[in-house]
């Protein structure tokens, strides 16, 4: 049997994952606010620049320079994410003490449709991240949450990432390639 790289398999489910086009770009904005809604239901300040008509990753631009990706299961959008080449302004702060010119890749708005969720989806996505940065030549993935978002935290432990430190109350994680 011949893998695709842009497989995930999960349970019985096959997922592909693909760049996203501007045609998409509604479809990954309504997920994008449904995200935030069910995140600020849950009590999370995460993402409230979303509810608030902004968006401080720029998916538009994100989209152009083929950063964001679908996560499918046929042509039903399960998830999606940004995974930036390079830091963006927000990281680089963030990054700044922590080694922010090592070439990383970045992922941000890890978005699961909720009739996915609780199904290890995003682990799943979290290591083809990984191995796409090793791919293309990256040494490790790099991402951030609000520090006192303890699912968030644990789930990304659980990837495999290293909680590298806390900065302006997020914690920033890397998980760096294999040798």
């Amino acid at each position: 049997m011949t893998t695709n790289k842009n497989n995930i398999p999960l349970g019985d489910d096959i997922f592909v994952v693909k760049e996203a086009s501007v045609s998409e770009e509604a479809s990954l904005q309504q997920l994008m606010i449904d995200t935030a809604s069910w995140l600020k239901s849950r009590g999370s300040s995460q993402w409230s620049d979303i509810l608030e008509g902004t968006d401080v990753h720029g998916l538009s631009d994100r989209i152009r320079d083929g950063e964001v990706f679908l996560v499918l299961r046929g042509a039903e959008i399960a998830a999606a994410f940004i995974l930036r080449k390079t830091a963006s302004d927000w990281d680089a702060r963030l990054w700044n003490d922590h080694g922010k010119d090592a070439p990383a890749r970045y992922l941000h708005r890890l978005m699961i449709a909720r009739e996915w969720s609780g199904k290890n989806l995003s682990q799943a996505i979290l290591d083809w991240a990984s191995k796409e940065a090793e791919h293309t030549g990256h040494v490790a993935v790099r991402l951030d949450c609000i520090a006192d978002n303890q699912k968030l935290n644990t789930l990304y432990q659980n990837a495999g990432f290293t909680n590298i430190a806390t900065v302006d109350g997020f914690c920033i994680y890397e998980k760096k390639r294999r040798n």
